[in-house]
């Protein structure tokens, strides 16, 4: 029986923004929508421009305008287009910017039969404020990257996104980033919300999924109390089943902001709570299986996901003390 084992897509919603650098700046970081850039400017071909010029101000100084180093802005030279954190508790798509072919490293457990994975993902009151502690290790801790990237001939199932007929406004982009080891995720990132519209596998020809309406991943601007929610009918072909049919449906929840902890040093964050329920049937409305995640992520301005927690399947708080994958922010290699 097909056994769907697809990460929530919010694990990987803005760790694909490069870490930040000083001053807010972020390197590497080139605008992908309108909303990365000032309100005078727009967003041209990656890069911020005021309206009108070809050219804004603050514009890479020799750094080069290109995908990877020195894409876009340039550091401490004019104020930078790709993230500026106005410290607010509101996080806009402006201050989680995307990042294309700049990996960041994370570390990342997974519950094995003689290791559970306890989180805090309730916190602890520390004067007032809203603490959560990732900090400590675990003994199946390893190194990964998250990077998003343009898809093209890197990957086996540029055809299949082709064939989708995905209309891309200006300043919106469509991308591609994994969401665990064995699953891409395709997605379109506009100014008002990131969607998921299509996931496949690593493995050449063995999944590829697409989704109807796309899925929510996230929808701006982030605020604490906030929800959003979405519920899409996925078709495809999945682990070589040319016939896969779904119901997915996400909710996710706003709740919480405070303090993120991890090895790497402290963030400020919101708390996202998020419910995945995949509904698997025979494509003739007959279920025949029903496979129920829940997550926390928790999401800093121009540095994105520094924590994402997975639960254990089946898991029915939205608030748990042991996880099935735990991923947070690494240490510089």
């Amino acid at each position: 029986m097909l056994r769907p084992r697809l990460s929530l897509v919010v694990v990987l919603v803005a760790s694909l923004a490069a870490v930040a650098g000083c001053d807010g700046a972020v390197d590497g970081v080139a605008c992908v929508a309108n909303d990365d850039c000032a309100d005078d400017e727009r967003c041209d071909g990656g890069v911020c421009v005021a309206a009108g010029v070809n050219e804004g101000e603050g514009e890479g100084d020799g750094d080069g305008e290109g995908e990877g180093d020195g894409e876009g802005e340039g550091e401490g030279k004019g104020e930078p287009a790709g993230c500026r954190d106005d410290g607010d508790t509101t996080l806009t798509a402006r201050e989680l910017p995307l990042t294309l072919d700049t990996p960041l490293r994370m570390l990342e457990a997974v519950d094995a039969d003689d290791e559970a994975l306890p989180v805090d993902v309730e916190g602890r009151d520390d004067g007032g404020a809203r603490v959560w502690d990732f900090s400590a290790p675990y003994a199946a801790d390893r190194a990964v990257q998250v990077e998003a990237q343009a898809i093209d001939g890197r990957h086996w199932f540029r055809a299949d996104v082709d064939d989708l007929g995905l209309v891309v406004q200006p300043g919106e982009a469509l991308y591609t980033a994994k969401l665990d080891e064995q699953t891409w995720g395709v997605f379109v990132r506009a100014d008002d919300a990131l969607l998921l519209h299509a996931v496949a596998s690593v493995v050449p020809d063995d999944t590829f999924v697409a989704y109807d309406p796309p899925i929510r991943a996230l929808v701006y601007p982030l605020v604490d109390g906030a929800t959003f929610a979405s519920t899409s009918d996925g078709a495809g072909a999945f682990q070589g089943n040319a016939f896969y049919c779904s119901t997915d449906t996400y909710e996710s929840t706003i709740s919480g902001r405070g303090t993120a902890r991890t090895a790497a040093g402290d963030f400020p964050a919101l708390r996202v709570l998020t419910r995945q329920r995949v509904v698997v049937d025979n494509c003739f409305g007959v279920p025949l299986l029903v496979v129920e995640h829940r997550q926390a992520v928790f999401l800093s301005a121009c540095t994105g996901a520094v924590v994402a927690v997975t639960s254990a399947e089946g898991e029915t708080e939205p608030v748990f003390a042991v996880a099935s994958r735990v991923r947070r922010v690494g240490l510089p290699p």
